[in-house]
């Protein structure tokens, strides 16, 4: 596949040789408690480079927003003791205002945890990678480091994952709104969607290991995502327990409290703790199902530069 082997097995700085080594999800624990703060650390300047292209999420999701408000507005006003929509309702335009930023935010975080945004996501899979190898990482250095070595092909996913996401939405409303034959093609744009979603498993952690063309990167991240297939809906599974689960389980308090504690858990930890789940499972597919005999050439560690 293009891709070719290194030893990570050594131990990293202050681990006893002789001492039995964790392997995984006991490793990946070891390893997240171990650097528990520095998690918090990675998420926090993980959460300020997100800013502008966070921001421009929040714009563009407006889109599928308006869709979703216009589909329900009944429903909406119902909320409120309307029997119809009435925008000059004060109670009416605040609840259409309110849904309106979670949606926006809903799509947001999600294309952040599932897809990523571009270089900072990169930055990010950079230390998680060492992590994960257990090796020493310096936040910062090695943060903006990684975002400049791979600034061109990740701006080039970003932009690709914002066109795909209106794609899908788009096609999925068209043929959910079919009377047809056609309806059922739906769930052939869901599974196309599934399927993206989880090439983005390898994209990253992929992207700051070797240099490949971008059309060798997707090759790659799908080729690895179809031979670990069991593995990668493992962490779909988790990611999702960690989104749509934990926002459904805080449902069930007064909604400014649920607000208020996912937006804390999602600027101290969310994207930190989905990241290395991503990077650790796709460092321990890599080394195994990675081609032996194929010569590609590998990125050098900051630390080796």
């Amino acid at each position: 596949m293009g891709i070719f082997m290194r030893n990570y097995n050594k131990p990293g700085k202050g681990v006893d040789p002789l001492a039995p080594k964790s392997e995984g999800a006991m490793l990946f624990f070891e390893i997240f408690f171990r650097k528990f703060w520095k998690f918090i650390q990675i998420n926090l300047l993980y959460c300020l480079a997100l800013i502008p292209t966070f921001i421009i999420m929040l714009i563009l999701s407006g889109a599928v927003s308006n869709a979703v408000l216009t589909t329900f507005n009944a429903q909406i006003a119902s909320l409120v003791g309307l029997s119809a929509p009435d925008f000059n309702n004060a109670d009416f335009n605040l609840m259409y205002i309110t849904i309106d930023v979670c949606l926006r935010a809903f799509v947001t975080v999600m294309f952040t945890v599932f897809w990523g945004m571009g270089p900072a996501t990169a930055g990010v899979h950079y230390i998680f990678r060492n992590y994960s190898r257990e090796e020493n990482s310096f936040i910062m250095s090695d943060f903006w480091d990684a975002v400049k070595d791979n600034f061109k092909q990740s701006a080039v996913v970003f932009l690709v994952d914002v066109v795909m996401m209106f794609v899908f939405f788009y096609a999925i409303t068209f043929y959910s709104s079919q009377s047809n034959i056609l309806k059922y093609a739906k769930y052939i744009v869901y599974c196309l969607f599934l399927f993206y979603t989880m090439v983005h498993l390898f994209l990253y952690p992929i992207m700051v290991r070797y240099k490949l063309t971008i059309g060798k990167l997707y090759r790659n991240a799908a080729l690895f995502c179809m031979v670990s297939l069991p593995y990668s809906f493992l962490v779909i599974i988790l990611l999702l327990a960690l989104t749509v689960g934990l926002l459904y389980i805080m449902s069930k308090l007064a909604f400014t409290t649920a607000i208020t504690v996912f937006v804390i858990f999602a600027v101290l930890l969310l994207y930190s703790l989905c990241g290395f789940i991503v990077s650790y499972n796709a460092e321990r597919q890599i080394i195994r199902h990675l081609d032996e005999n194929a010569v590609v050439e590998e990125k050098p560690t900051h630390s080796e530069k």
